[in-house]
């Protein structure tokens, strides 16, 4: 299990100064008419956007980190720091390091030091169950992140979940990508070797958004290390197979990129790579060429969300039972430099605390 979530959200570092192909086959050129496709339809946009802002208070929390080491996740766990702060709490954060079974005595050793309320990124669900029912009895609130995709209510004894967005990241990511390769276009995907649900999710869902569009999916080929040269195995699988495709959908940075770097070698160099996350190696990599584009995750919101849900759940409130993040962000070559870093934008929110 910690291989399995050494980085799954994005962790791999963009490797390599190896420029060309920015890949923007086409960046900006005009397409044939792109059908009109609304994101209503999904079930992410009947979900509001965060908690009500709570009344400041000295609530002790907890946060389950899986792999603080991770960009993301470090992200999550400052911004929820810097919030309970900013409300007069405190935060323990703790680092499970991917392993299952250390996330689990970490929720029962929280339930000993009697916390207000913990948010949790579980890296197994059902092996945290029997803890979650017992901080449940002790009265602790708890909150989680993307635990049931089809449903807004069912969330396994948890309080409230937070959406991530990623069926309008995949929806945006769709969108850019039949912009950039036009209507009738198709395209590959690179998916995780692990079935890891939200990324599961994140790969089906933006097959579904670029049929939408008007595009055709023609197969897919799994990223078994979930790095750059994982990308770069399963892009030479997919061009092996797929000569006259003009475009990858990657479930993460690292993947895009890797394939991009794939295709370079073969002498592709018009082809578009789009991956989701939006860490520094994306910056980095669209920055130098090396991705057309990504769509980032707000996770500074998500970190904020999780204490503004366990403040308000402490005091009393009616919470929804699903919440969504901040709106994703699509990232190009053409406003990359413009764009924040997920600590530019805590230093901006809390003065650089």
């Amino acid at each position: 299990m910690s291989v399995l979530l050494a980085l799954v959200f994005g962790a791999a570092a963009c490797g390599g100064s190896d420029e060309g192909g920015d890949s923007s086959a086409g960046a900006a050129q005009e397409q044939a008419a792109l059908p009109e496709v609304e994101f209503s339809s999904s079930l992410e946009a009947s979900v509001p956007e965060g908690y009500e802002e709570p009344e400041k208070a000295g609530y002790r929390l907890g946060f389950l980190n899986p792999i603080k080491g991770n960009e993301f996740l470090s992200t999550i766990g400052k911004a929820m720091q810097l919030e309970a702060k900013r409300l007069g709490g405190s935060l323990i954060e703790l680092d499970a390091k991917g392993d299952v079974d250390t996330q689990v005595n970490q929720l029962n050793q929280l339930i000993a030091q009697k916390v207000d309320g913990i948010a949790i990124f579980p890296l197994d669900p059902g092996a945290l169950a029997p803890a979650v029912s017992h901080a449940k009895k002790a009265g602790i609130k708890l909150v989680t992140i993307d635990l049931n995709f089809e449903s807004t209510e069912e969330i396994m004894g948890f309080d409230s979940q937070v959406w991530q967005r990623r069926d309008e990241a995949a929806y945006m990511g769709a969108r850019e990508m039949a912009r950039r390769v036009g209507k009738g276009g198709k395209v590959a995907t690179i998916d995780f070797a692990v079935k890891v649900p939200s990324l599961v999710f994140s790969i089906e869902r933006g097959k579904f958004w670029a049929q939408k569009f008007g595009l055709e999916t023609l197969g897919n080929a799994s990223n078994a290390s979930d790095d750059i040269a994982g990308g770069e195995k399963a892009m030479t699988e997919l061009l092996g197979k797929y000569a006259d495709m003009g475009g990858v959908i990657a479930y993460n940075d690292a993947s895009a990129i890797g394939a991009a770097s794939a295709a370079r070698t073969q002498g592709k160099r018009d082809l578009v790579f789009g991956g989701q996350n939006g860490a520094s190696d994306a910056l980095e990599g669209i920055a130098a060429g090396r991705e057309t584009y990504t769509v980032r995750l707000d996770a500074p919101s998500i970190g904020k969300a999780f204490a503004w849900g366990l403040y308000d759940l402490r005091a009393g409130k009616n919470v929804p039972k699903t919440v969504n993040a901040g709106p994703p962000e699509l990232i190009t070559k053409e406003n990359v430099d413009q764009v924040k870093t997920w600590d530019d934008q805590l230093a901006e929110e809390y003065g650089g605390s």
